[in-house]
């Protein structure tokens, strides 16, 4: 005959000591926040990977204009001389510059049209000559005189205008933020854009690829020949064609 009162105790006791015991407590709390924790880590990662590359390209486009507005040139007798090549090697330090980013380099792009996979640029930089319509400019009108461009990315297109578009506008830029070139004058705009890639796509950061867009304005600060861009070593524009 079984005795039900003493196998009764025998899983009372058992129940009292499995409820008392704490020995594995600490790897079970363990084992259910690890997923947070990882995801937390992953998201403040990838949140700093994202602020240290949009300061870099924000660098980058404020040393191409600040570059371009110092190219040129220098002659004691006539004004600073701009050609393709000074415009060339502003261009070259960008690059240089942007390696950590590969902005020379490309990302695979699933193409709608074709439902292929193919390469697309990292980045494109658009430099323009900002310049008064005339000099003197009663109108107080500008436009952008020329335009270059360096990167593999050619399918982005400027956002703040083209030669042929922006003839004789109040201003170049973000809305609230336009330049103006003074009297006799020219600033250089830059405006780069850079596709960003997050370092793990995995759903634990709210990043995700994603176009990033600077800009940045210098004023000439030499007296230079607006005239026109000379080329007598006969380099290859950087045309943005």
């Amino acid at each position: 005959m079984i005795d039900t009162r003493k196998n009764t105790e025998k899983f009372r006791n058992f129940a009292v000591e499995l409820r008392n015991d704490r020995s594995g407590l600490a790897l079970v709390e363990f084992a259910i926040s690890l997923p947070f924790f990882m995801g937390l880590a992953v998201a403040g990662l990838e949140t700093a990977n994202y602020a240290a590359t949009t300061m870099q390209v924000n660098q980058i486009v404020v040393h191409v204009a600040d570059n371009a507005a110092r190219m040129g040139a220098n002659s004691l007798l006539t004004a600073k001389r701009v050609s393709e090549i000074d415009i060339n090697d502003v261009f070259t330090g960008a690059r240089h510059e942007g390696r950590g980013l590969t902005i020379d380099g490309f990302h695979p792009y699933l193409d709608p049209g074709t439902n292929q996979i193919v390469a697309r640029g990292n980045a494109r930089i658009f430099l323009s000559s900002v310049e008064p319509v005339a000099n003197p400019n009663p109108s107080n009108k500008f436009r952008i005189r020329w335009q270059r461009c360096s990167g593999p990315g050619t399918h982005y297109q400027p956002l703040y205008g083209k030669p042929g578009t922006h003839g004789n506008v109040d201003g170049i830029g973000p809305a609230g933020r336009q330049v103006t070139a003074p009297e006799y004058g020219a600033v250089m705009f830059a405006e780069i854009h850079y596709h960003f890639r997050p370092m793990l796509d995995i759903g634990f950061s709210n990043l995700v690829e994603k176009e990033i867009v600077a800009t940045s304005a210098m004023i000439v600060r030499d007296s230079r020949d607006f005239t026109q861009i000379y080329n007598a070593e006969g380099v290859t524009p950087s045309t943005c064609s």
